[in-house]
């Protein structure tokens, strides 16, 4: 392929910001420039990402909407409309069909990037696919000549690799099977309509036709529209004689493919499900990014490469389009929003690698004759084959050592291969005759092109109900009209047969009755236990609909009331009713609501909470319907009642099993690909596989093996340590809605390297004393309460502490809900720094507490109820606990703030009682001084007294005295000199420091008669007390300061003025002198 052949055009197109991105207040981080695009970084740390492309279409901005509601380029603007998109790649499709090459487009890109509205369009605003199919019709009323034209139109999905025929409203379990054309070597879709159309209005009945059977499908059997991949083909002959009079046949085929959403699978975290490989939703795009890696390696040269065509259904239809006989174009759609800059880049360069393919087209032209030739001799082979009921040679010589029973079921396969292939034979005989099979299908459908006619006449004056899609372009196509007396609703099982027929979750035979008493519309469940909810509210009893109400009926119809007769809607509703609308309004009746002026974290989980509601709901449904005996919800986890140091609010579902009570907490990405696996077995529930109420439990998507669950969490706050003093008490346990679920009994103290506690005299004023000293402390865990006594099979604690990769475990306590854990370990800082202060002051140690699960047998009472019954049981017992997203889990917020006010609490109450002993002291030195005869009463002395003991910090080798003018500090020491004359210092004799409650003696101050004054070192900051100047020998430090400055004062005080004020209270002074008594 590297040799030749035609490059895979490819195009890039971003839209506007949508509401929930205008909300967000994202950022604009694409830019286009001609056929080169920029991709920004968010924080703009990093250089723009440029890739180049056949075309680059800015949609974002600079348009207008007209009257009739078409958008249209601004004057000056580069704004890319529907039309500018069409002339360059719809236009490029035709023109290459009309000469006789099969064309391709496709479109790529994330869930609500704009891929649908780029192929199917929206309102006026026509896509590629409509416009496609218009044009093509306008240039063959305009041709003329000879030539014969016929066009065959088909509409085809494939979700969870099943392939549903969308122009068909019952499909075959399983989906319809996917062959391989032995001649040709392509596959095929066995048994898919095919439709002969002969005009543009035909063609779009049929588009209508398969969009609202898509729609009704989808929601009967809860999958999701933006997970499937919708195929149309246009399948386009022209029938000429050639020179020498013989008909020709020059065949076209067109696909027009809209890819299903492209979200990341790492992204959604369902890596480490145990079920991960049950479900294929992401497979078939997986499996196409596969294929096109390999095609581009081809294409740049590279040997013996293996494209897997096989590896999914859509990849083995596309086949031909991607790496075979079609020209093939790409449009890439993009989000322009920051908080979709990782799945933009991942668009980006899958439409980067796409490029590099090159395919050889042919002109598909073959003589009629021939064909039909062909194919008869084809037919005549295989009916051959099967009468004589023999293997292939090439089945029979593999099958030499294959037992009597293989032997069978190949022959089995083989016939009904052979079978299927004589059926498309038979098929594409009859396709020859066009014109009969065109006037077959008018007779068969006669009002197919009145009906669009007669719809919006009853719109303008019947009540209604339409449906609401997530997928905009599902929305609106499926109506239900309200004009009799009245309307029943429920499954067509029911006998009498009710008026409007639903199915799917959570549907009952008599579902809801509706009356209609002149233009009045009334709504009431047929009883208590029909699932109806009114704009987000349980309908409980009868209640009259106004105007763009919505109506959700089980757990995924989903209808807006329309009432053309009165059309005034309640104050605050919006003109137009949007699925986010009505999903936010079923959260905010569950409690998880919204409020203003949301943070990005909680913008965030109100984007995943709105995206997992009404899965959740789907899944419950689905295990009352299966009687599973699991719960689901939706949980909020703040950053304080996570493990580690997250620092965004998670939002993850909670199973629970509603028989013995265990539980497990699921990442939203688990979920979401285990709802996929349930969907499957529920699709296979209702195509009435009995064996799927027995499987296995390992292939049970509603069990999952017993695991540790997380009780609750309970923090102990650090700011104690940062003054030396301990945290010593008991913590509450709370779980992540705030219930408080027990206590731990912890203490957390200083300590020497060897776990011994420091002396309380050890207590510092100030934390920035501990800078650049080694600090180490014990964290011990003694014991516990739990209340709920399920937990009592073990319980364990785990935590972790400053910059530590690994969590900390203490050991397993069985058969207790008090357990005695005295677990301790020393936690050791080499050097204390700015970052450790932080930790101290702001943080705190996280203990989770663990209890083990088992299964155990449930409890007899329960094990009577249904599913349904337990959680109606559990709706009652949780009623009232709401959790709103402006606060995130307030309760549990606010059992943390408790525990952050008890640290502070503790650690003033700390510093009060050294106060207080500061106090005495004082009070027992001014005592002193006043019992002392006035001659004695010295002020200089007193005063270094009172000094010393009001601004000490406990330290035993460093006071602090606050200077008069309040500008510097100076550390007080009292030294000893032999000779008060000599400018020598001599050794210190250290002296042993009085206790807090011992009085200082002011009689220390004065000399003895043997003994000389004592010096007085004062340290301060880089300035001597009385102003003198240093002795020239003193060193300078790095910042300029003295490191030792020492003074002789005509009274015997030597003054030391040191820059580093002391070392933080180290033991030596500069010269190694220590301080033998602290005034």
């Amino acid at each position: 392929m590297s040799g030749g052949g035609e490059s895979v055009k490819v195009a890039v197109r971003v839209r506007p910001f949508n509401t929930r991105e205008k909300e967000r207040g994202a950022k604009l981080v694409v830019e286009m420039e001609g056929a080169t695009t920029r991709l920004l970084s968010v924080d703009g740390g990093e250089e723009p990402k440029t890739f180049t492309f056949d075309y680059s279409y800015w949609s974002h901005d600079g348009f207008t909407e007209q009257d009739d509601a078409v958008l249209a380029a601004n004057p000056g603007s580069k704004y890319a409309s529907q039309q500018n998109v069409f002339n360059d790649l719809g236009q490029g499709v035709l023109d290459n069909a009309f000469q006789g090459f099969n064309c391709s487009l496709f479109a790529y890109g994330q869930t609500g990037s704009g891929k649908s509205y780029s192929m199917v369009g929206y309102g006026p605003n026509k896509g590629i696919v409509p416009i496609t199919c218009d044009v093509l019709f306008q240039t063959i009323e305009k041709s003329q000549g000879a030539v014969k034209y016929e066009v065959t139109f088909s509409m085809l999905e494939i979700y969870n690799e099943q392939v549903r025929d969308l122009l068909q409203k019952v499909n075959p379990k399983g989906g319809l099977a996917v062959r391989q054309n032995p001649k040709e070597g392509l596959f095929y879709v066995q048994a898919l309509k095919k439709v002969a159309v002969g005009s543009y209005r035909e063609i779009e009945s049929r588009i209508e036709e398969g969009t609202s059977n898509r729609t009704v499908a989808a929601t009967q059997m809860n999958a999701t529209s933006s997970r499937a991949h919708t195929v149309v083909t246009i399948q386009f002959d022209q029938i000429s004689k050639n020179e020498s009079g013989q008909e020709t046949k020059k065949t076209s085929v067109i696909n027009l493919v809209d890819l299903a959403g492209s979200e990341r699978a790492d992204s959604t975290g369902a890596t480490g499900d145990r079920l991960k490989e049950g479900a294929n939703i992401n497979k078939s795009l997986s499996s196409l990014g596969n294929v096109i890696s390999a095609l581009a390696d081809l294409s740049m040269g590279k040997k013996k490469v293996l494209v897997p065509y096989r590896d999914s259904v859509l990849t083995k239809l596309l086949q031909n389009a991607l790496g075979g006989n079609s020209k093939t174009i790409m449009i890439a759609a993009l989000s322009p929003a920051d908080i979709n800059h990782d799945e933009t880049l991942g668009t980006l360069r899958y439409a980067d690698r796409a490029k590099k393919i090159k395919n050889k087209a042919v002109v598909n032209e073959n003589p009629v004759e021939k064909l039909i030739r062909e194919l008869r001799a084809e037919n005549e082979r295989l009916k051959t084959a099967m009468s004589g009921g023999t293997l292939p040679s090439a089945a029979d010589q593999s099958s030499v050592n294959m037992s009597p029973e293989e032997k069978e079921r190949m022959r089995q396969e083989m016939m009904e291969e052979i079978k299927a292939q004589l059926s498309a034979n038979q098929e594409a005989m009859e396709d020859f005759d066009w014109d009969k099979k065109h006037a077959q299908q008018k007779e068969d459908d006669p009002s197919g092109l009145t009906d669009k006619a007669v719809m919006q006449s009853r719109k303008n004056k019947e009540p209604y109900f339409a449906n609401l899609n997530e997928d905009n372009m599902l929305s609106g196509v499926v109506f239900y009209f309200l004009a009799a007396s009245e309307t029943t609703i429920g499954r067509k099982d029911a006998d009498p047969q009710p008026t409007v027929m639903l199915s799917g979750l959570s549907i009952s035979k008599k579902h809801a009755i509706i009356t209609n008493v002149n233009g009045e519309i009334t709504l009431k469940p047929y009883s208590s236990s029909c699932k109806i909810k009114v704009n987000g509210l349980p309908l409980t009893g009868a209640r009259n609909l106004e105007h763009l109400d919505r109506v959700m009926f089980g757990s995924n119809h989903m209808f807006v009331f329309h009432n053309p007769i009165n059309p005034k809607a309640p104050e605050g509703t919006p003109n137009n009713i949007e699925w986010d609308f009505a999903q936010k309004e079923l959260a905010e009746a569950r409690g998880l609501t919204a409020g203003g002026n949301l943070t990005k974290d909680q913008q965030r989980a109100q984007d995943q909470i709105l995206e997992l509601l009404p899965m959740v709901n789907e899944v419950n449904a689905v295990s009352e319907e299966l009687d599973k005996h699991k719960g689901f919800e939706i949980v909020l986890l703040s950053e304080e009642a996570q493990e580690g140091n997250n620092r965004e609010t998670k939002v993850m579902v909670k199973m629970k099993d509603l028989l013995n009570r265990n539980s497990w907490l699921w990442e939203r990405g688990k979920f979401i690909n285990r709802r996929y696996v349930i969907q499957d077995l529920y699709q296979r529930y209702i195509d009435g596989d009995e064996g799927i109420m027995n499987i296995p439990k390992e292939e049970d998507p509603f069990w999952e093996p017993a695991e540790d669950v997380l009780i609750g969490t309970a923090n102990a706050f650090l700011q104690s340590l940062g003054f030396n003093l301990d945290f010593d008490g008991k913590i509450t346990v709370t779980d992540f809605k705030g219930k408080e679920e027990g206590s731990l009994i912890v203490c957390i103290e200083p300590c020497d390297q060897k776990g011994k506690s420091i002396e309380e005299d050890d207590f510092v004023d100030e934390p920035n004393e501990l800078l650049g000293k080694p600090y180490h402390f014990k964290v011990s865990i003694r014991n516990g309460e739990v209340h709920k006594s399920r937990f009592s099979k073990g319980l364990k604690v785990k935590y972790k502490c400053y910059n530590e990769q690994e969590f900390t475990l203490t050991n397993e306590i069985k058969d207790t809900l008090s357990p005695e854990w005295n677990h301790s370990r020393i936690v050791s800082i080499p050097s204390v720094t700015e970052d450790v202060l932080a930790y101290f002051e702001n943080s705190s140690i996280k203990f989770s507490l663990y209890g083990k699960q088992i299964d155990s047998a449930p409890d007899s009472k329960l094990s009577k109820l249904t599913t349904k019954e337990l959680r109606q049981m559990e709706n009652m017992q949780d009623s009232g606990r709401k959790t709103r997203i402006g606060s995130m889990a307030p309760e549990g917020d606010g059992q943390d703030e408790a525990g952050q006010i008890k640290g502070e609490l503790l650690l003033l109450k700390r510093k009060y009682e050294r106060l207080e002993k500061k106090e005495r002291r004082l009070q027992e030195i001014c005592k002193q001084w006043e019992d002392k005869p006035r001659e004695e009463q010295l002020f200089d002395p007193f005063y270094r007294s009172v000094s010393a003991v009001a601004y000490s910090t406990g330290s035993k080798l460093k006071t602090r005295v606050h200077m008069l003018n309040k500008e510097d500090s100076v550390s007080v020491f009292s030294f000893e000199l032999e000779d008060p004359a000599s400018e020598k210092q001599q050794p210190i004799k250290e002296e042993a420091e009085p206790s807090s409650k011992q009085a200082l003696p002011l009689e220390e101050s004065k000399p003895s008669p043997k003994q000389a004054p004592p010096a007085t070192l004062i340290q301060t900051n880089g300035m001597s007390e009385g102003g003198e100047v240093p002795n020239k020998g003193h060193k300078e430090s790095a910042n300029g300061s003295a490191e030792n400055k020492m003074v002789k004062e005509g009274n015997g005080k030597v003054v030391q003025a040191n820059g580093g004020g002391g070392g933080g209270g180290g033991e030596k002074t500069e010269g190694g002198s220590r301080a033998c008594s602290v005034m």
